[in-house]
């Protein structure tokens, strides 16, 4: 077991430097880096920005879908539907 662990009382107080006690110094720049993305990176957040600007589910289409099954021009054959549900998750495990 460690003999310093929970015996700080005879510890020298710390002295900070002047740019941290001082609350109205401004913050050094010389230190500051700049960074320039690449045309890559940038086109990157663009299209990452126009994507979740959009939906992934076109809801014309969805709309055009219910209709036509509304008016029964559109004929499932559930059996089938269900066989390949279950042949797309058995994969997928």
């Amino acid at each position: 077991m460690n003999p310093m662990i929970g015996k700080i009382s005879h510890s020298q107080p710390m002295v900070l430097p002047p740019e941290v006690t001082n609350k109205t110094a401004k913050p050094s720049t010389s230190n500051v880096a700049q960074v320039e993305l690449s045309s890559e990176l940038k086109s990157l957040q663009s299209a990452k920005e126009s994507m979740d600007k959009t939906s992934d589910i076109d809801m014309n289409k969805v709309a055009e879908m219910k209709a036509m099954l509304n008016a029964g021009k559109v004929s499932i054959n559930l059996d089938d539907l269900a066989g390949s549900m279950l042949d797309f998750y058995q994969d997928n495990e």
